[in-house]
């Protein structure tokens, strides 16, 4: 994806993420017994965002097409640790200023590689935009559910719903490839959600 385009999309998809953020309709949580939400680690927002994406881990993400993303490239900022070589034995105490930098790079590969796989097919999620036209509300409707439903494990409520299946009215005007930056684009509005992103 050219740098611009991807400027013009984050750009686009700040005011989704924003509304998704803000549902009105709530379900009754199931009360924690810690007061706190904790990020998961690299490994395991991978691992979660793989088997969502029906993607093997080192699929998810290389950088020069050589190291993977999550075990080396950005192990530590993504909360790993590595004591062997670096002698960090313990997760950063807080979140380093690059962690959404690499969060972003690797939900923008993976979803990008779930969708170039299901153009090649047979396909695992894009295929009702694929198959049919990404301009149709049904279509995009039945993926934004197989989103939330694959990256969340459970159903998307109707102000997620209509987050990411409205997402195609703001990256119209901006979009060559409508059916790629939506898919990619809702793919990765859920997989870096804070639900995906915590436990």
């Amino acid at each position: 994806m050219p740098p611009d385009l991807r400027t013009r999309l984050l750009g686009a998809l700040l005011p989704t993420l924003l509304l998704a953020g803000c549902a009105t309709e709530v379900e009754s949580p199931t009360e924690s017994r810690i007061g706190r939400v904790q990020a998961k680690s690299g490994e395991v927002w991978g691992r979660d965002l793989g088997q969502g994406l029906g993607l093997e881990a080192w699929d998810l993400c290389q950088e020069l097409g050589e190291v993977d993303c999550i075990t080396d490239a950005h192990r530590i900022t993504l909360g790993g640790v590595e004591p062997t070589v670096l002698g960090i034995d313990q997760p950063l105490d807080n979140a380093a200023v690059s962690a959404p930098i690499a969060v972003d790079r690797v939900a923008t590969s993976a979803c990008a590689e779930r969708y170039r796989r299901d153009q090649a097919g047979p396909a695992v999620l894009f295929g009702p935009v694929l198959d049919g036209d990404v301009a149709s509300y049904n279509a995009r409707l039945m993926v934004s559910r197989a989103l939330v439903e694959r990256l969340l494990s459970r159903r998307a409520n109707a102000d997620e719903d209509a987050a990411l299946v409205d997402l195609y009215d703001a990256l119209k005007p901006l979009s060559t490839d409508l059916a790629r930056d939506w898919s990619v684009g809702a793919c990765v509005v859920v997989a870096t959600s804070t639900e995906a992103l915590f436990y």
